[in-house]
């Protein structure tokens, strides 16, 4: 399953929409919804994050700029 935008879009929504019922019917706590809303946060952030690193190609980093040799600049008026 990859988490697109609309799929996100419709979980997030799905879970503010249950959780609020757990809470009316005594099911769970209101820590309990924090908790459960700020873990499917995380998990969606996770699916985001791997999806972004497996459709997103990495770049060359085979060639990096020497910077061990610092030029002083020089100062105008001295």
């Amino acid at each position: 399953m990859k988490f697109t935008p609309k799929v996100r879009k419709a979980i997030y929504a799905a879970v503010a929409g249950i959780v609020p019922l757990l809470i009316l019917g005594g099911l769970i706590t209101d820590e309990q919804s924090q908790a459960i809303m700020s873990s499917f946060a995380a998990f969606l952030t996770l699916g985001a994050t791997v999806l972004a690193g497996a459709n997103v190609p990495a770049e060359d980093v085979t060639e990096i700029e020497d910077f061990t040799e610092i030029e002083t600049p020089e100062i105008p008026g001295e």
